[in-house]
């Protein structure tokens, strides 16, 4: 694989695969993006393929690769976040020619107000690894509680950026995958310039307890 390869988180109904459409030209007969969608997810509009969880890491098959240089990787819902993260980071390490883009969150606003901590953890853990948080189905009974969810954000003084998706217009596409880096973690960057607390190994939701455990699970939220 080679070029750019754009990383999606989401909750349910989140509008990740109709926001992202709006990158590739429908008058284009070959695209030159593809998306990599887990196993629970399907489309008929877009050009994709499936990709498997085997041995605790990525195996994508049958790739026809040929003038594609824009990825989406889209993680699964059913496998532990930070497994996907550990497992992307060694996928990437191994592609030479293939760099990461923005790793971007997508979030379903009616989940919000009725968000127990489990969901909570999983949004927090989402925040470290991400450039950007999308927001979908904004609505006056849910404004607060994402409001709630902006303002933690910017008083700890994440970096990544927020965009809450309009219904009647198009997405702001071009800002929304920016190659600008925003995320806290540095998983993905060059190892000769991290200091000893920001290599994977030492990565908050990545590091292991002696017992094989994280330190701080990132939880599968009940949907």
């Amino acid at each position: 694989m080679k070029g750019v390869l754009h990383v999606i988180v989401g909750t349910p109904d989140s509008n990740r695969r109709s926001t992202l459409a709006h990158a590739i030209n429908p008058t284009d007969k070959n695209p030159s993006s593809h998306f990599l969608f887990p196993h629970e997810l399907e489309s008929t509009e877009l050009p994709f393929s499936h990709w498997e969880w085997i041995d605790h890491g990525f195996k994508i098959k049958n790739l026809e690769e040929e003038n594609i240089n824009e990825w989406f990787l889209f993680l699964s819902n059913r496998i532990e976040l930070a497994d996907q993260f550990e497992s992307l980071q060694e996928f990437v390490d191994q592609e030479e020619e293939l760099e990461i883009g923005r790793i971007i969150t997508f979030i379903n606003s009616e989940y919000l107000n009725d968000a127990k901590d489990q969901l909570l953890d999983w949004i927090d853990g989402c925040a470290h690894f991400s450039d950007v948080f999308c927001f979908s189905n904004r609505t006056n009974e849910n404004s607060q509680s994402l409001s709630s969810i902006l303002d933690r954000y910017k008083t700890m003084r994440y970096p990544m950026e927020t965009f809450i998706l309009p219904k009647s217009k198009d997405p702001p596409i071009d800002k929304i995958l920016s190659p600008v880096s925003r995320r806290m973690t540095h998983i993905f960057d060059p190892f000769d310039v991290l200091d000893t607390e920001e290599i994977p190994e030492n990565d908050p939701f990545l590091a292991r307890q002696p017992n094989g455990n994280r330190m701080k699970p990132i939880l599968i939220p009940s949907w």
